[in-house]
């Protein structure tokens, strides 16, 4: 082991890894590859005596020497399924065609990957709140379950007095990452309970029996007494967070006690279309990001040069006008006077919009975990 301030690979999607952040660097090998559901691959590898963290904590992993490689690099975060009390590191994603999981997909065991972590465990967005008179709810959509799991894990280990409940959704149980240990953790800790809820259940290959739909205030009130108690911690596609966000706040739950995070990428069902949850890749968010700016500044140079056509024929339109032939009495007059007002109240809700967006853009970005 041996610790580095500032030997950075790829990417620092919102500032996880600073270049003054002191790190902990460990080669770690392959021990077991395994499918968890559809589409999703856990990968096992040894955990080294000085390796420790905290639940819900990330790591950045990155293949040492690959065969191959393509634009977005060879290093990406993830979140550790497993409790730190476990003997094993676990890593679960989405599979997806990029050079960084064609490699990892065909990794031999003993194979190693280099993983990085930070020496202060993190005490952010989600790791598990101290008080204990507050439940902590976990609203979770597909490969989001990963942090939740390690939280869950770590708190069912410890015999925490949290009252834990997670309400887990996916559109099929084929497509749920760790719902059979779920289940199990259920059954064997009273304290936690699990509401998994199928958003397309007629899809599946076997019936199922649980809760459907996507989760709203009432999955809600049916499980939790007092929706305003608990501390919220969200994970899912920025959509499925953003839901849930706005849910809980129409429920009266106060910002303080709602902790999110983001994972942005793209799953491809059985059917070919795209799926709701995507991969846990923090990394991809970031790069999905970097692909739309050379499209955004595409659309903005169109919007300019049709403004500026726009304006162009307007002037040379009015240049021909004789004015002199209106008056205040002249219908024509009052009807060009009001479109004239109509166009520029327009344009000033234009602009006024685009700064706000511009300003909310460039608010700073609070590094989670």
């Amino acid at each position: 082991m041996f610790q580095h301030t500032n030997t950075m690979h790829g990417h620092s999607p919102l500032n996880l890894f600073r270049p003054s952040m002191k790190l902990a660097a460990f080669e770690v090998a392959l021990k077991e590859k395994k499918h968890l559901a559809e589409g999703t691959i856990a990968f096992i590898f040894e955990k080294p005596n000085e390796f420790h963290f905290k639940a819900g904590q990330h790591i950045r992993m990155t293949l040492i020497d690959p065969p191959e490689t393509d634009s977005e690099g060879n290093s990406r975060f993830f979140s550790l399924a497993n409790a730190p009390q476990e003997k094993e590191l676990l890593i679960a994603m989405r599979m997806r065609d990029t050079a960084f999981k064609r490699v990892l997909e065909r990794m031999q065991i003993g194979d190693k990957v280099c993983i990085e972590m930070r020496l202060n465990s993190p005490h952010g967005s989600f790791a598990l709140h101290d008080d204990d008179r507050h439940p902590a709810v976990f609203l979770i959509g597909g490969i989001g379950i990963v942090p939740a799991l390690s939280m869950i894990k770590d708190a069912t280990s410890r015999k925490l007095p949290h009252p834990l409940f997670l309400f887990y959704s996916n559109r099929r149980p084929e497509d749920a990452p760790f719902l059979d240990e779920l289940e199990h953790l259920a059954k064997q800790h009273p304290s936690f309970t699990l509401i998994a809820t199928m958003t397309r259940p007629e899809e599946s290959a076997s019936s199922w029996q649980g809760e459907t739909g996507h989760i709203d205030h009432s999955l809600l009130e049916r499980y939790v007494d007092d929706l305003t108690s608990p501390i919220y911690y969200i994970a899912g596609l920025p959509e499925m967070v953003s839901a849930m966000k706005t849910v809980l706040k129409d429920s009266g739950v106060s910002e303080d006690h709602i902790r999110a995070e983001e994972f942005s990428g793209f799953s491809m069902d059985h059917r070919g279309s795209i799926g709701q949850h995507g991969s846990m890749s923090r990394h991809d968010a970031t790069h999905s990001k970097k692909r739309m700016r050379p499209l955004l500044i595409v659309a903005m140079v169109l919007m300019i040069i049709v403004a500026v056509n726009l304006h162009t024929v307007g002037i040379i339109f009015l240049s021909k006008i004789d004015f002199s032939a209106f008056s205040l009495n002249n219908p024509l007059f009052s009807v060009v006077i009001g479109l004239f007002f109509v166009f520029a109240l327009f344009k000033l809700k234009y602009v006024l919009s685009f700064l706000h967006r511009k300003k909310k853009q460039s608010a700073p970005k609070i590094s989670k975990g």
